[in-house]
C-alpha cells in the first residue's frame, strides 16, 4: 500500500461536458490500470473507461464487449506514473459532448446506455 500521496498540478483540462443536469460522479473515484498507458503520459478529462474483472479501471478500444461492468468517463486529467495506479473521478451519468471525448465508440455508448448521452 502506497501511503505517499502525490499531488499534480494540471493545467489546460479541457471542458468535455455539455451542461451538469443529470451529472452524476462515481462515489471514490475509481483506480486506473496504469499498465494499460503510457508511462509519463497525462490520461485526458472524457476518456472512456470501464471497471476490468481485477477491479482496475481499463481504456475502451474497439476490441472491449458492450457487456462491461462500469463504464464512465473520466472527469479530470490525471498523469501516469509507472508502477503507481492513480485514482480519478469518473463520470456515471450526464451530457458530456461526443466531439471532446476520447475513446468513446459504439460499445461504450452501449455500455452506458440510459446514463451517459451524447445525442442531445
Amino acid at each position: 500500500m502506497n501511503l505517499q500521496p502525490r499531488f499534480d498540478t494540471i493545467y489546460g483540462q479541457k471542458e468535455f461536458m455539455r451542461n451538469t443536469q443529470g451529472m452524476e460522479v462515481k462515489t471514490g473515484g475509481a483506480t486506473l490500470s496504469a499498465t494499460d498507458f503510457t508511462a509519463g503520459a497525462y490520461v485526458e478529462a472524457g476518456t472512456a473507461v470501464y471497471k476490468g474483472e481485477d477491479g482496475l479501471y481499463h481504456p475502451f478500444d474497439t476490441e472491449t464487449a458492450a457487456t462491461v461492468a462500469g463504464a464512465g468517463l473520466t472527469m479530470h486529467d490525471v498523469k501516469i506514473y509507472a508502477g503507481q495506479n492513480p485514482i480519478v473521478g469518473i463520470l456515471a451519468a450526464g451530457h458530456p459532448l461526443e466531439s471532446k471525448c476520447t475513446g468513446v465508440t459504439a460499445n461504450f455508448k452501449t455500455a452506458a446506455a440510459g446514463r451517459i448521452v451524447f445525442d442531445i
